[in-house]
């Protein structure tokens, strides 16, 4: 796993790290005619959704010595079709503390492309997160303490919009409550179908399930201080945008031991986090697929307390998370040295 470090303006974060994969021998993987025309009307959208990641596409491009609408067009084609991740991600209120937890369950062999990242925008709020693509985010936490990890959905349709992994940036980069991250969901044109599991430190809690021709947002039942997710759609408004098919990865069982494993505690921790999302219920291991979980995160939102399994999570392989710390202490030292 990749752990860059990023900050600045959008332009030279993304001239930063192109210059240095294309060191690596990075060069941008081709995708087919229907992907690129798929891509290149999603990238169309994205001034109007977040112009300052167009930015970091031209910067990311130069560094790889690529023209932006290729590089725009393959970030924009990905997460649409079945091969994309199939996860697991819960989030649980104490009464003074938030706990949230993911399993990224992917083809094992893009463990060679996954990254923890520390990005923080000149302006915009700092944070962690992972993903198996550059650019673009699967999950992660910021430096208010705002969680929010997707899942994939076998939707019914596609369309050309923003993808999953641009919507966890915007919600990152721009949010500090749960409730604010929702309003952005709700309101972006989206390309697929996904869940997106979103809580704050104040124990607000939230799913949006999101698809191209409609979206919802569920909270905690009655009774209940958590809330959870896998790889399909639950409410009465959505299951019919919702095409299945994900038996295979044992969505289903893998919710139901999400939901036995939280009906069963009255308090949850980061060791509980841990227990949880390594059981063999939530964690997967499909060896004939070749398919599994390639990172596991736990976070208590409150104190910023995380941490994340590189690999198959065990609950002794976790190791601190400690870059958000660092650059909030920097930043902060910084900001005293300034002159009045």
């Amino acid at each position: 796993m990749y752990h860059p470090r990023l900050y600045g303006e959008f332009f030279e974060m993304g001239l930063t790290y192109g210059s240095l994969l294309a060191k690596n021998g990075f060069t941008l993987p081709k995708i087919s005619e229907e992907k690129r025309e798929f891509g290149l009307a999603s990238y169309a959208q994205l001034p109007d959704f977040y112009p300052e990641l167009v930015e970091e596409i031209e910067g990311f491009a130069k560094g790889i010595k690529e023209k932006p609408e290729n590089l725009g067009a393959f970030l924009m084609s990905l997460g649409v079709d079945g091969s994309t991740a199939q996860c697991s991600v819960f989030a649980f209120r104490n009464k003074e503390s938030v706990i949230a937890g993911r399993n990224y369950d992917m083809l094992f062999a893009f463990r060679k492309f996954t990254e923890s990242s520390l990005i923080a925008p000149k302006d915009k709020y700092a944070y962690i997160s992972q993903s198996d693509v550059f650019i673009g985010r699967s999950d992660g936490i910021n430096e208010k303490g705002l969680f929010i990890a997707m899942s994939f959905v076998n939707g019914t349709e596609i369309q050309p919009g923003i993808g999953f992994h641009f919507m966890v940036r915007k919600v990152l980069e721009n949010c500090s409550s749960a409730q604010q991250a929702v309003d952005v969901i709700l309101k972006t044109k989206v390309s697929a179908a996904n869940n997106f599991l979103i809580a704050d430190p104040t124990g607000e809690l939230a799913v949006v399930e999101s698809a191209p021709q409609a979206s919802t947002v569920r909270r905690p039942e009655r009774d209940e201080d958590f809330i959870f997710i896998t790889n399909q759609f639950m409410t009465r408004e959505m299951v019919r945008f919702d095409r299945g098919g994900v038996e295979w990865s044992k969505s289903v069982d893998r919710y139901n031991g999400l939901r036995e494993h939280l009906q069963s505690l009255r308090q949850m921790d980061l060791d509980r986090a841990k227990a949880v999302l390594s059981d063999k219920c939530v964690c997967l291991d499909l060896k004939k697929e070749q398919f599994g979980t390639i990172w596991s995160v736990v976070a208590e939102l409150n104190t910023l307390k995380i941490e994340r399994a590189e690999s198959k999570p065990k609950v002794t392989n976790y190791k601190p998370e400690t870059r958000l710390d660092w650059w909030l202490k920097k930043r902060s030292k910084t900001a005293e040295l300034q002159p009045l």
